[in-house]
């Protein structure tokens, strides 16, 4: 037995941290929204006892029990109390790695959902939020995969409408940000600004992007432009040489910014002249 499962990425718009909770993770206050940017779970289920095998397109992913993909298989086995099958992952990598795009996670859930539906829909939402946030905060999103205002370490999700008609461009560097990095700078921001999560939200349901741009804000990124000279550099590069304004999603290091409907894939071939060592991608809403 195989499925095929597309297991697509996200981007922030506007994030705030709220504090610094005693177990070391950060109480947030954000817009998740999905897109359309895509990996491929190809997911073989031998239905018979055994381990998880997991391979890959890109030779540097592990494929051992660092994988998120190892850790939601032994986090619901464990749940569950049933005994490991043996199932085989191919996971055909598309979103960028240290981009902000939540691709780990969103593969961890949606190999989650699977498992779950092999099992004739064991666990509800509840409970698969309930494994997912123990291996990551980015998870329980990506098991509604809908837009969500996002609260709490990324468990507390309020659905939100989003109606705003744009294409998005993704414009990745040639370096990652490592969310601890991210994390560990925006306690030394003089001036945070932080965004209106109320307005955004206003802005996506009313589709009114000059709402959505002038309250956008990322604590996260305002912390990195302190210190990451990759940030900083890129950052210059973008505002010199664009018009558009460019927001970094989640902990970076993925920049997009927002077109009119149908001119995004014309704006990515463009960028793709101009900005080296880049991945460009053009995309939508889901």
């Amino acid at each position: 037995m195989t499925v095929s499962v597309r297991s697509n990425a996200k981007i922030n718009i506007g994030l705030n941290i709220i504090e610094k909770l005693p177990n070391g993770y950060h109480s947030l206050d954000m817009i998740m929204v999905p897109i359309s940017l895509s990996d491929e779970l190809e997911i073989k289920f031998h239905q018979k006892k055994g381990n998880l095998s997991i391979s890959s397109n890109i030779k540097d992913i592990p494929t051992d029990e660092r994988n998120i993909l190892w850790k939601i298989y032994d986090a619901f086995y464990k749940f569950t109390g049933k005994e490991p099958e043996e199932i085989e992952v191919y996971l055909h990598k598309i979103i960028p790695h240290e981009a902000g795009l939540g691709g780990g996670s969103s593969n961890g859930a949606f190999f989650l959902k699977e498992l779950n539906r092999y099992y004739n829909n064991l666990l509800c939402d509840g409970e698969l939020i309930e494994i997912g946030k123990s291996v990551g905060a980015d998870i329980p999103f990506f098991i509604k995969n809908y837009p969500c205002r996002v609260r709490g370490i990324g468990e507390k999700l309020e659905k939100i409408e989003n109606n705003l008609e744009c294409d998005i461009v993704l414009v990745k560097p040639d370096f990652g940000v490592s969310t601890k990095e991210a994390y560990t700078q925006y306690s030394k921001i003089k001036d945070k600004k932080n965004a209106d999560i109320d307005k955004i939200a206003e802005g996506l349901k009313n589709n009114e992007l000059e709402k959505v741009e002038k309250f956008s804000e990322n604590i996260l990124e305002q912390g990195l432009l302190l210190s990451n000279e990759n940030i900083i550099s890129f950052r210059k590069e973008l505002k010199r040489k664009y018009k558009n304004r460019f927001f970094m999603s989640g902990s970076g290091s993925c920049y997009y910014t927002f077109l009119p409907k149908g001119t995004g894939k014309e704006y990515a071939e463009v960028l793709k002249t101009k900005l080296s060592n880049c991945q460009i991608y053009s995309c939508s809403f889901l």
